[in-house]
C-alpha cells in the first residue's frame, strides 16, 4: 500500500489539518485543506473511490463539499462512497447546503454513504479489508484499519484509543495516531499512542495532530521511550508498506 500524508496538523495549527490517502483511491478525512494537498500532488479526483470521515468536528469534513464539487465540475461519472458515523447522509447534505448551496442532485454522481454504526465493525471494499473501532472523543469517532496482500494500516482518527482500537489496529505495518496532548478531555497523546502500537504489536507508529503549543520533537521523544519505531511524518510524505 502506497500511503500518502496529505496533511499532519490539528484543527488550529500550522500544518494542514490531517488527511491520508492510500493508494490515490482511498481518501481518511477531509478537512479544509484536504483538496489543497491533492491538487499539489495533482492526484486525479476521479480515482477517489472511497472516503472514510472518522467524525463531524470540522478540521475532518469541512473539506468534503469543496472535493464533490471539484470532482462534479471534472465530470466525475462513478460513484463515490463515502464511510462514516450515525446521521452521516443528513450531515453530508447540510455540508452542501452551508457550504455553496447545493444538493446530492447538483452533484451528477452518485454519492453512497454507509453509516460505520450499521456495518458489524467491518467491510470489504474490494481488495481492502476495512475495520472500524469507536474512540473515546468528544462525539462519535471511529479508528479504521486497512488490510491488503498482508498489509496492514490503521488510522485512528482523534480520542483515546479503545481495547476495541487495540484490537482492530494488532499487527500493523504502520500506525497513524493521534498524538495531541496529555490532559485533555476527548484526545490522546504521544504516550497513549505508543501505548497502543507497543500493545497492537505495531511495526511502525507515525504520530499526528499534535497541538500546536507543543515541542514535536521532545514529544517524538516520548514516544520513543516506549515504542522505539517512532516518527514524525511531514506533510505530502509518502511511505509504502
Amino acid at each position: 500500500m502506497i500511503i500518502t500524508f496529505l496533511g499532519v496538523g490539528e484543527a488550529f495549527g500550522q500544518f494542514a489539518n490531517t488527511s491520508i490517502l492510500v493508494d490515490g483511491k482511498i481518501l481518511l478525512d477531509c478537512g479544509p485543506h484536504t483538496l489543497l494537498q491533492l491538487r499539489k500532488l495533482e492526484q486525479d479526483l476521479k480515482e477517489i473511490k472511497l472516503v472514510f470521515l472518522s467524525h463531524f468536528h470540522g478540521d475532518h469534513t469541512l473539506g468534503l463539499p469543496a472535493l464533490l464539487l471539484a470532482s462534479r465540475e471534472e465530470n466525475r461519472e462513478e460513484i463515490m462512497k463515502i464511510i462514516g458515523p450515525s446521521g452521516l447522509r443528513d450531515k453530508i447534505a447540510d455540508l452542501l447546503e452551508l457550504s455553496y448551496e447545493k444538493s446530492f442532485e447538483d452533484l451528477h454522481f452518485e454519492l453512497e454513504t454507509l453509516e460505520i454504526p450499521d456495518l458489524n465493525g467491518c467491510t470489504k471494499y474490494g481488495d481492502y479489508e476495512l475495520e472500524f473501532a469507536q474512540t473515546a472523543h468528544l462525539i462519535e469517532c471511529y479508528s479504521i484499519a486497512i488490510s491488503k496482500n498482508g498489509r496492514k494500516l490503521t488510522y485512528t482518527s482523534d480520542g483515546s484509543p479503545t481495547e476495541d482500537t487495540v484490537s482492530i489496529a494488532k499487527n500493523s505495518d504502520i500506525l497513524i495516531a493521534e498524538a495531541y496532548c496529555e490532559g485533555f478531555s476527548g484526545h490522546s497523546s504521544a504516550v497513549e499512542a505508543a501505548e497502543l502500537a507497543f500493545r497492537s504489536h505495531s511495526k511502525s507508529l507515525a504520530l499526528v495532530h499534535i497541538y500546536r503549543n507543543k515541542k514535536v520533537k521532545e514529544e517524538l521523544e516520548k514516544a520513543k521511550r516506549i515504542f522505539k519505531n517512532s516518527f514524525l511524518p511531514t506533510d505530502s510524505l509518502t511511505v509504502t508498506i
